[in-house]
């Protein structure tokens, strides 16, 4: 059986090579974990491009989200510990000086809550990632209820802050000396390595781009969500213990395993937050990890969905269950599955800002060769169908603001425009100024000499940044967000003097205003 299961493995490398080749992954590195047992490596590519090096088991990749499942059973260790409890709330443990802008929010978060997405807070990513990978706000800018999912990485970084405040340790001290020396995690740790696997944008040709190391790391901003950089052979160290701590939790309903760090896993595991069409009801986010029944559609928090009309149902014929999740930064992606009832699991890790999550369509694939789905999906095609539509995306947008735009109409003087636009809490600003070349105005998030983009008047007092694929990726920028990003709405006081401007930054709620410093007092 295990020969068999292991041919099923092997016969997926030319599928994993196309995968890679379509989507624009130059070097991809997984492992599976079956009964207990490291059942497959494999490694493909090139780790680093330029230098033709390919990755090993022990290359580092950064792993973006699935960092989320680490601080989620530290905050687990100080649970056990009773240092808090899961339904403490925020304000309790971070002191009464701790507020969101929501006083609602203020009175009712938990830490469950900001562990499972229940906050009900906006994405705002790009409040705090910039060109190039840069970090536009500060770790200290972290602290500023919903039913179903609303993905989002502050929860998971203001559950950092807990972290901090209660131990008096930094995330990533905490997390090293109560997680990834106890598992043995030797090359897995929240810094910038010389081991690390290059990060790349790919461009629409295929040719690679080489992108600066992103700087999301322990002691930064969203370090809590996104800070670790592990490799293949280590996160199936963390996996195998996982499924060892969760699985015996369950059999003797206590909240530890002995000679175990991993604590309280079956709670983490058993939160309920479920995910609207096309994923519920047969998944839910816990606090770190999706749940799934399988037959059932994957990838709820990867960027599939976003270019596919319908996501496969992966494990038709079987009635499994399922823990996954994905992560992404600029220039990585990367994919996890734990399956408990066989003491199974799949990594894959990648260095790559696609034009698909490359990660997660391998991880499906080999999920269901460890099944033995009978009639598995073709994950060929779908790379090839959310790759052309990727492609397809930013002339997209481009066509839909022409077919939008009011024509004949002229912008006021454009130093009318000029100032300093700050959000409501004065963190964040845009600063709108003239331009040479070419004449007439750019756009610098923060201020900064780094974050600079041209401005281009649409209609009325309605300017566009848009670019082109290319120049977005080139400059570390996630490619999926929704043309409503690319829109400065200014608006006018009655008197005509332009004092705010809108700014839909987050697909997932409305346009936030944006104050011009001189009418702040008028706010």
């Amino acid at each position: 059986m295990a020969a068999q299961t292991l041919q099923r493995l092997y016969d997926l490398r030319d599928t994993i090579n196309q995968i890679c080749t379509i989507s624009g992954t130059p070097g991809l590195s997984y492992g599976v974990l079956h009964e207990g047992q490291i059942l497959q490596r494999a490694n493909f590519g090139y780790a680093d491009v330029e230098a033709q090096m390919p990755p090993t088991s022990d290359t580092r990749y950064a792993i973006g989200s699935l960092n989320k499942a680490f601080t989620a059973a530290a905050i687990g260790c100080l649970v056990e510990d009773g240092k808090m409890a899961w339904d403490s709330r925020a304000r309790d443990v971070m002191g009464e000086g701790f507020h969101f802008s929501d006083p609602d929010l203020t009175r009712k978060v938990s830490v469950a809550d900001m562990l499972s997405h229940r906050m009900g807070i906006q994405r705002s990513n790009q409040l705090w990632h910039g060109n190039d990978n840069m970090l536009l706000l500060g770790k200290d800018d972290v602290v500023a209820h919903n039913t179903t999912v609303h993905y989002n990485n502050w929860g998971c970084a203001l559950a950092g802050e807990l972290i901090e405040k209660v131990s008096g340790e930094s995330w990533s001290s905490y997390i090293n000396k109560n997680l990834l020396v106890p598992l043995q995690m030797n090359n897995t740790d929240s810094t910038v390595g010389s081991m690390d696997a290059k990060p790349y944008a790919v461009l629409d040709h295929h040719s690679f781009h080489a992108l600066p190391p992103t700087k999301v790391q322990g002691g930064t901003i969203m370090d809590a969500s996104q800070g670790v950089r592990s490799t293949v052979n280590d996160m199936l160290k963390w996996c195998e213990a996982l499924i060892k701590a969760y699985t015996n939790e369950q059999e003797t309903r206590r909240t530890s395993t002995a000679e175990s760090p991993l604590k309280q896993i079956s709670k983490i595991m058993s939160g309920i937050t479920p995910f609207a069409e096309p994923f519920g009801p047969q998944s839910s986010y816990r606090m770190g990890w999706v749940h799934a029944q399988l037959p059932t559609i994957l990838g709820a928090v990867g960027c599939n969905p976003a270019f596919m009309k319908n996501m496969p149902v992966v494990g038709n014929g079987k009635d499994v269950d399922v823990f996954y999740h994905q992560g992404s930064m600029a220039g990585y992606t990367a994919s996890a599955f734990l399956i408990p009832s066989t003491r199974s699991a799949i990594v894959v890790l990648a260095n790559s800002l696609s034009m698909n999550d490359a990660a997660d369509w391998v991880g499906q694939a080999l999920l269901e060769a460890l099944l033995d789905v009978e009639e598995p999906n073709d994950y060929v095609e779908h790379a090839k169908d959310s790759a052309n539509a990727h492609l397809a995306k930013f002339p997209g947008m481009q066509k839909s603001f022409e077919a939008n735009r009011i024509q004949g109409t002229e912008p006021k003087q454009l130093d009318a425009y000029v100032g300093k636009y700050y959000n409501t809490i004065g963190d964040f600003h845009l600063d709108i100024a003239r331009s040479q070349q070419p004449e007439g105005l750019r756009l610098a998030f923060q201020g900064l000499a780094s974050q600079i983009w041209s401005l281009e008047h649409y209609h009325l007092d309605t300017f566009l940044w848009l670019m082109s694929r290319d120049e977005a990726v080139s400059r570390a920028r996630f490619p999926y967000s929704p043309e409503t990003l690319y829109k400065l709405d200014f608006q006018t006081s009655d008197q005509g003097e332009v004092g705010s401007l809108l700014w839909a930054h987050d697909a997932d709620g409305p346009p936030e205003r944006f104050y011009k410093a001189s009418l702040s007092a008028d706010r």
